[in-house]
């Protein structure tokens, strides 16, 4: 018999059918069967957690402002209500009634998307993440960080709640065999703008153009991320302009300056020596400000020997 998805052992309800490959991942990882994703689900129906209460969540205003302006960037990841409480049996109270969800990260976008009056936000299911059991719940989490199909921005969230869980950036990036800077470096993806990163998820900026801008107040990260993108572009377009190096350049040998013929003094019956050829010195010949055909140059002259020889001493 097949096992039965934990949102199926509790009643919970169902996103659908198919799971997916997340939830596949994870579940050969930690034992758990996984509920399918779910593109959007109103905000009435997922409740705070109550191991973050509301009080302490602060003004959410640049957010709600973020929302209306841009939209929602960033899932919240939920659990189900039945899966919450299988092992917090004692916990029903605590949660908002009527709701079929509790959110394991982003009671602020929540909050947020609740003040703005959206009518549903972006969700990644996760009943894993409520264990209780602590080995399964770091093989949740791990499994999560590591899948290969995460945006930059996702893969970012999955990293913060790591760092969450181990408590310090460190330790995650001991158990993924990351090292802590590069942690830092995509952690720092989530205090980019709205804008910003609205922009990283469509694909309109590339992730070295807005990389380690969270150091900036949030009115200069679009200045710099708008230098960072005319930078590289100039450098493309100087790439564009050099010619292109290849093996199929003609040569054309220089044309020798045609020697004098040499004469006799008048009146002198001695013999005349042919005066010598006088040739350009053959450095002066070569071709050194065109790499392509000093190339051919050498295909043409030097033996496969040679040629291997002096590219090993060229590279010291």
């Amino acid at each position: 018999m097949s096992p039965q998805r934990a949102a199926d052992r509790v009643g919970a309800p169902s996103f659908g059918s198919a799971q997916s490959g997340r939830g596949r991942a994870i579940a050969a990882v930690t034992g758990i069967a996984q509920i399918s994703e779910a593109p959007s689900v109103p905000p009435s129906e997922i409740s705070f957690n109550p191991d973050n209460p509301r009080e302490e969540l602060g003004d959410v205003s640049d957010l709600v402002e973020s929302f209306t302006e841009v939209g929602q960037i960033v899932a919240i990841t939920i659990a189900t209500v039945d899966a919450y409480l299988a092992s917090r049996p004692g916990r029903q109270d605590e949660l908002e009634s009527g709701t079929k969800f509790v959110v394991i990260d982003g009671n602020r976008r929540l909050k947020a998307a609740r003040e703005a009056g959206l009518p549903s936000v972006k969700v990644i299911p996760g009943d894993e993440f409520v264990s209780t059991d602590e080995s399964l719940l770091e093989a949740a989490f791990i499994a999560n960080a590591r899948r290969r199909d995460l945006s930059d921005l996702e893969e970012a969230q999955a990293l913060a709640q790591l760092v969450k869980f181990y408590g310090s950036q460190h330790k995650a990036a001991k158990r993924l065999s990351m090292s802590q800077p590069l942690i830092s470096q995509k952690l720092s993806l989530l205090s980019l703008t709205a804008e910003l990163q609205a922009d990283l998820e469509a694909g309109h900026r590339n992730i070295s153009h807005v990389r380690n801008l969270a150091k900036l107040p949030p009115e200069e990260q679009k200045a710099e991320a708008d230098r960072r993108a005319r930078s590289d572009a100039a450098k493309k377009a100087q790439r564009k302009q050099r010619p292109a190096k290849g093996d199929n350049s003609v040569i054309t040998p220089a044309e020798k300056a045609p020697v004098p013929e040499a004469r006799a003094p008048q009146g002198d019956n001695s013999v005349i020596t042919p005066q010598a050829e006088t040739l350009p010195s053959e450095s002066s010949a070569l071709p050194w400000s065109d790499p392509a055909a000093l190339n051919a140059m050498i295909r043409q002259h030097a033996t496969a020997e040679d040629r291997l020889t002096l590219a090993k001493l060229l590279a010291q």
